[in-house]
């Protein structure tokens, strides 16, 4: 009797491999060039953003970012040159008007939390504008900068690790007031105690100390702490992700009638969509250290352009049973920031992806008044009217 010989899983590898390259040789792109496209491509950015360096600021916007970048160098020469960056924010360019929330989403990893700190400089950016006021701050050395601070706040992520153990609430809240000299010495406490009780925080926490606290309490600590110097812009980096729902809705809650009596403009960074949702007028979705969407909550909502938009909304729970959801997963893991990938950032995970994809990266294009993507899936010219997106649910359903 004979025994048929079984493929082995790396024989059935290599010929996959094989057809992959078969593949590639008869297409489109069987001659292309991926590394001189990319520089080509890299050379073209770089032009735009020497071109809107002679820009003016915009008069209407409290923050704007232009061509903004955050690499971080992972290996070095002998001599000091680097040789290999993780570009954790690479080419991010918006606009935020006084009194408007602005809501940044995106995979842990995508650069979100980089580009919050990058704004505030806690990170020095490696190259791009940032516009406050319609002052240029991205070269600004730190002695210039500190004038700045009580303008600029941050809520941080963690609100266990980021308030001291060893002050109460009382110093923790005090300190930037006496620091900055917001009110004089007899009225500090007078004011940390208003500040405390807009943030919904009994005047008997002030001789409290942190570890005192839950959750929610210790988030309420931090905001209010933020506010105590009565910033214009606060970038809030997922004040809410450590909350239970019930939590977040208070914060949230909060977040918005400060922002409605006290006027804040806010960078809300998140993972959730549906909190970002309800905060947000405006929304930004990154990926691997890209904007790949950005426009007004509705046009995001019920146009979204951008297939890695599609996959987010996607994953958002409805509370409805009676209604199917059209769960869109991709494949794959996200690309290292050190090496991402050549033409689109995301062809490797796309369902919709093309042969083009993979080799030069699309544009990024104003497709609705203020709605902008860079996909392939649209017109790369000039853009006369508004786009409809192409529905990728639609695509997995087939598949």
């Amino acid at each position: 009797m004979s025994i048929k010989k079984t493929e082995s899983y790396e024989e059935a590898l290599e010929k996959e491999e094989q057809k992959e390259e078969q593949a590639q040789k008869s297409g489109e792109f069987a001659q292309f060039d991926d590394v001189a496209e990319a520089e080509k491509e890299q050379a073209a950015r770089d032009a735009q953003a020497k071109a809107d360096l002679e820009l003016p600021p915009d008069p209407e916007a409290l923050l704007e970012v232009r061509h903004l970048k955050k690499y971080f160098p992972i290996k070095k020469t002998v001599t000091g040159k680097v040789l290999v960056s993780l570009r954790a924010v690479d080419d991010v360019s918006f606009k935020l008007r006084a009194g408007e929330t602005l809501g940044i989403v995106g995979e842990s990893g995508c650069g979100k939390t980089t580009l919050g700190r990058t704004i505030l400089k806690l990170h020095e950016p490696t190259d791009g504008q940032i516009f406050f006021e319609g002052q240029d701050i991205a070269k600004f050395k730190p002695s210039k900068m500190r004038p700045l601070r009580t303008q600029m706040q941050i809520i941080f992520q963690d609100p266990y690790s980021s308030l001291p153990p060893r002050s109460t609430v009382g110093g923790i809240l005090s300190e930037p007031v006496k620091v900055h000299k917001i009110v004089p010495p007899s009225e500090v406490k007078d004011y940390v105690l208003k500040i405390m009780e807009q943030c919904g925080l009994r005047d008997y926490y002030y001789e409290r100390y942190p570890h005192e606290f839950s959750g929610g309490q210790r988030q309420r600590i931090c905001i209010a702490r933020a506010l105590t110097v009565n910033p214009k812009l606060v970038i809030c980096d997922e004040p809410v992700s450590a909350l239970d729902v019930s939590i977040q809705a208070q914060i949230i809650n909060l977040l918005k009638q400060l922002q409605t009596t006290m006027g804040f403009t806010y960078v809300f960074i998140s993972h959730d969509l549906s909190v970002v949702k309800h905060i947000s007028d405006r929304i930004g979705v990154m990926y691997l250290g890209s904007m790949v969407e950005f426009g007004d909550k509705k046009s995001i909502f019920e146009n979204p352009l951008h297939p890695y938009t599609q996959a987010l909304f996607s994953a958002v729970p409805n509370p409805n049973p009676d209604v199917k959801m059209n769960r869109i997963v991709l494949k794959g893991d996200i690309p290292s920031p050190a090496n991402p990938p050549k033409g689109c950032k995301f062809h490797t995970r796309c369902p919709m992806a093309k042969e083009i994809c993979s080799h030069i990266a699309p544009a990024y294009k104003e497709y609705e008044p203020g709605h902008f993507a860079a996909c392939h899936c649209y017109p790369q010219g000039d853009v006369t009217e508004s786009v409809k997106a192409v529905s990728l649910s639609d695509n997995a359903e087939a598949n």
